[in-house]
C-alpha cells in the first residue's frame, strides 16, 4: 500500500489527484462553496465521459448559513458529463477518491477554508482493495440520500437568494415584522422543497426505510429494533422527527417514523428479505 500524509494548504496536493481522474470522480463533502467548485472544475473541464458522484449535506440550516452554496452546485452542470448528486444526513467524511484506487480521507471540505485557509489533515491512499470498499460505501450511502436533479438545486438557489436578500434587509434597516414573515416563509418552502424532492417518483417513505434496513442489517449483522432505530435516524434525520407522535382517538402511540419503521420491517418481512428471531431482526439470505 502506497500512502503519504497531507497537511495544509493542500490545494495543490487537491489539483494533482483530481486532475488525473479519467473514469469516475466519487467526492464527500458536507460543505461546499464557490471557491471549491471553482478549482475542482478547473481540473475537471475538459475530461469526458467522467462518472461523477457528489455526497454532501443539503439541509435547510446549512444553506440558510451559507455552508453549503447552490450556486456552486450549479456550476458542475457546465461540465461535459453526467453529474450524480445526493445529500445525506449526518454526513460528515470528507472523502475524494479517483477512479477506485486512488483516495484521500482528510479533515478539509470542497471550501475555501478547507483548501487554502484551514488548518487540515489527511492522508492519500494508493490501494485498490481499500479504495473498492471506501467506494462501495460512499456509493451506498449516496443511494441512501435525498438525490437531487438541476431543477431542484435551481428551486433552492433561487430561495437562497431570496433570504440572503431579505437578510440584507434586516441588516439595513433593521427589524420589521413583514420582512422577518417573509423570510419565516421563503425559509419553509425551502425546506419543503427539499422534503417534496425527497419522495418523488414514487419513491416512498416505507421504501426509504426498507432500504436502510437492508443496508444495516447487511453491514453491521442482526439488530435488534431498538438498535436498528437510532442508525436508521442518523442516515435519515430529515424524516425521523421525535417531535411528531401517531395520534389514535386522541391518544399517543409513540413517535411517527418509529411506526413507519416498523411498517417498512413488515413489508420487509412479508417478502422474505428478512426476519425475526429471538428479538433480532435477520437478513435472508
Amino acid at each position: 500500500m502506497n500512502y503519504k500524509l497531507i497537511i495544509s494548504p493542500w490545494r495543490n496536493e487537491f489539483i494533482e489527484v483530481i486532475q488525473n481522474v479519467k473514469e469516475e470522480l466519487i467526492i464527500s463533502s458536507p460543505f461546499i462553496d464557490k471557491i471549491g467548485i471553482e478549482i475542482l472544475f478547473n481540473m475537471i473541464k475538459t475530461k469526458d465521459n467522467i462518472s461523477f458522484f457528489l455526497l454532501t449535506n443539503l439541509t435547510k440550516s446549512n444553506i440558510i448559513n451559507d455552508l453549503i452554496q447552490p450556486d456552486a452546485l450549479l456550476k458542475l452542470y457546465d461540465l461535459p458529463f453526467d453529474i450524480n448528486i445526493s445529500s445525506i444526513g449526518k454526513l460528515h467524511a470528507k472523502i475524494y477518491l479517483v477512479d477506485k484506487k486512488n483516495v484521500v480521507i482528510t479533515s478539509a471540505n470542497l471550501t475555501k477554508g478547507g483548501l487554502l485557509e484551514n488548518f487540515e489533515y489527511g492522508i492519500e491512499i494508493d490501494d485498490i482493495e481499500i479504495a473498492s470498499s471506501i467506494r462501495e460505501d460512499m456509493l451506498k450511502y449516496f443511494s441512501l440520500g435525498n438525490i437531487v436533479d438541476k431543477e431542484i438545486i435551481l428551486k433552492i438557489s433561487h430561495l437562497h437568494k431570496n433570504i440572503n436578500e431579505l437578510k440584507s434587509k434586516i441588516i439595513e434597516k433593521g427589524r420589521e415584522s413583514k420582512i422577518e414573515e417573509r423570510l419565516r416563509k421563503i425559509e419553509y418552502e425551502l425546506e419543503t422543497e427539499i422534503f417534496k424532492n425527497r419522495i418523488k417518483e414514487n419513491k416512498t417513505i416505507n421504501s426509504i426505510f426498507a432500504d436502510t434496513i437492508i443496508f444495516l442489517l447487511k453491514r453491521k449483522g442482526p439488530l435488534k429494533t431498538k438498535e436498528l432505530h437510532p442508525l436508521i435516524q442518523k442516515i435519515h434525520p430529515d424524516i425521523c422527527d421525535d417531535t411528531i407522535d401517531r395520534v389514535i382517538n386522541g391518544q399517543s402511540f409513540g413517535k411517527k417514523w418509529k411506526h413507519l419503521v416498523r411498517d417498512a420491517q413488515q413489508f420487509l418481512k412479508r417478502k422474505g428479505l428478512i426476519y425475526y428471531k429471538d428479538g433480532f431482526w435477520y437478513l435472508n439470505r
